[in-house]
């Protein structure tokens, strides 16, 4: 038998060090890691969880510092008496690393193969030969289709799921006995994330090692976990087995985890009066064309949004489903037109909106509006937030004593306090972000939002305020929604209506009830068997 677990930590505590102050981010925290086991880490936004794991791989950034008090122990040698050099010796090797957002993890001007064939020349020393047959083997283990394709290409040209198997690729190349995922399937759909997990589940059994896993996402831990750890406000309020943890959660926190999550039953909606046709899709197609040859000749159509028709009615949401690159999200700025349209009528409130000239798309844009999925990429970083929200009002020329009113009131109608407003976005969290970003969407005072993936980075606990905060505008306000997702169980908790989208094309539409309860499309039956599941025998009684 091993005599020491592989991972051992014991009293971390990091700090930051700000102007007059020492902020505690991790309050002496101890779990360990056997041979083989894997331990999800889970909590919301800024618990600790991804400082935890960044301590261990001793990449924490200036001015933060681990107290001298820690230990941090790998087959029994303590990590943190390692000097840099000595560490990069580990990094790698001993303990590889899958990063949140592959996409910034992965250097953009090497190829794909060139960054694998990096970890072998820093830890092994093959042939070159052997280094380029390894990488092909590697890719092709990680489920990377033409492996000889896609070792000579660029990340950019990699979509999610491929680039998320990459950064996998990189991170065990070096065959490290602890590999640490950091919320690897947070940005994927659901069939990715089930391909992900699945081939990590099978990388682990096949190669022996130990995986810590970084998570919101408790349907993804209970398929995947042994042990649990519980983080909250830099301390780990609770650790058990996944069995016991999914069967009687012990921590008030832990509680309010599982009730914060969105049931996949659709939600019981009221009935609703004189349900009049808002906007009406027909037949939209958006195609884009395929040139090749020095002239440049079109040689065909990249068939994005293949003949679409849809319809949302007044105070109704009605949810767009699919995968990554099924045309959601080109559907949703097709109707904003800030897509183009090949063909096809986008009647808004009795408007054809593809046939607006300028001037006249513009004064509709305060009835449609839009959020979107990555509330810190769409707010301008050197704005004030109150600027943020005044930008559509500015626009549509409501007066300046009239903005700074409605500025305050959206703050304080979408939760947050007015005195924010004289802050940046980036001195908020991720949920707060997206607050704001809906204050902004309501300032011009729209008939329809749409929300396009609203809640995929967020944790939770953040995600049911957000939900919780549409739902709400729309009783009060009498909003209607377009919602886009790949997040099921968003779609049940929000939606009245679903379609389903593949490939450019609705493969199913009908209310959301018909569609989740009795799906009649292979592809739809799919997607639903994708989604991990939460046994329903957990007691919330537990105090």
């Amino acid at each position: 038998m091993t005599q020491f677990p592989l991972l051992d930590v014991r009293g971390l505590k990091v700090q930051v060090h700000q102007t007059e102050q020492e902020l505690e981010l991790i309050k002496s925290i101890n779990f360990s890691i056997s041979h083989g086991e894997t331990l999800a880490l889970v909590g919301e936004s800024g618990s600790g969880k991804s400082i935890t794991a960044l301590a261990i791989m001793q990449l924490l950034g200036p001015g933060i510092t681990i107290d001298p008090t820690s230990t941090i122990l790998l087959d029994g040698n303590d990590l943190l008496t390692y000097s840099e050099i000595k560490m990069r010796s580990v990094r790698g090797k001993q303990i590889g690393m899958v990063f949140q957002e592959a996409i910034q993890a992965l250097n953009p001007v090497m190829t794909i193969g060139e960054q694998v064939i990096e970890v072998f020349k820093t830890h092994f020393h093959y042939s070159s030969k052997e280094n380029h047959e390894r990488s092909l083997h590697l890719l092709e283990e990680v489920g990377i289709p033409h492996p000889k394709y896609y070792h000579d290409i660029y990340p950019h040209q990699l979509s999610g799921g491929l680039k998320q198997r990459a950064m996998i690729a990189i991170a065990l190349a070096g065959e490290p006995a602890l590999l640490i995922a950091d919320e690897p399937t947070t940005a994927l759909d659901v069939t990715l994330q089930a391909q992900i997990l699945k081939l990590l589940v099978n990388l682990k059994q096949k190669r022996g090692m130990s995986l810590l896993f970084i998570t919101h996402d408790l349907g993804v831990v209970y398929e995947i976990a042994d042990h649990v750890g519980v983080m909250y406000k830099g301390e780990l309020v609770e650790t058990a087995s996944t069995e016991q943890f999914f069967k009687s959660p012990q921590h008030p926190y832990s509680l309010q985890l599982f009730k914060a999550l969105p049931s996949l039953a659709p939600r019981v909606k009221r009935i609703q009066e004189n349900e009049q046709e808002l906007l009406v899709v027909k037949n939209l197609k958006v195609y884009y064309p395929i040139k090749k040859g020095i002239f440049k000749r079109t040689i065909g159509y990249v068939k994005a949004v293949d003949d679409v028709s849809l319809t949302v009615k007044k105070r109704h949401t009605l949810a767009i489903v699919g995968e990554s690159g099924s045309g959601k999200t080109t559907t949703g700025m097709a109707i904003l037109r800030l897509a183009p349209i090949t063909s096809g009528q986008v009647t808004f409130d009795n408007k054809n909106i593809a046939k607006l000239n300028f001037k006249a798309l513009r004064d509709l844009r305060s009835d449609l509006q839009v959020v979107f999925q990555d509330p810190y990429a769409s707010m301008n970083p050197r704005m004030l937030v109150a600027d943020i929200i005044a930008e559509g009002m500015r626009i549509q020329k409501i007066p300046l004593e009239e903005r700074n009113q409605r500025i305050d009131q959206l703050l304080q109608y979408v939760g947050i306090s007015p005195d924010a407003k004289n802050r940046y976005p980036h001195e908020f969290s991720g949920g707060q972000r997206q607050r704001i970003c809906i204050a902004r969407a309501l300032a011009v005072e729209p008939h329809l939002l749409i929300c396009d993936e609203p809640t995929s980075a967020l944790d939770v606990s953040a995600q049911m305020q957000v939900l919780n905060l549409l739902i709400k505008l729309q009783e009060d306000l009498g909003l209607s929604y377009l919602l886009i997702t790949h997040n099921i169980a968003v779609v049940a908790f929000m939606a009245d209506d679903v379609v389903v989208m593949h490939e450019g094309k609705i493969v199913e539409a009908g209310p959301v009830g018909e569609v989740l309860n009795n799906p009649q499309d292979a592809y739809t039956k799919k997607l639903l068997q994708a989604v991990p599941k939460i046994p329903k025998t957990i007691n919330m009684e537990s105090d």
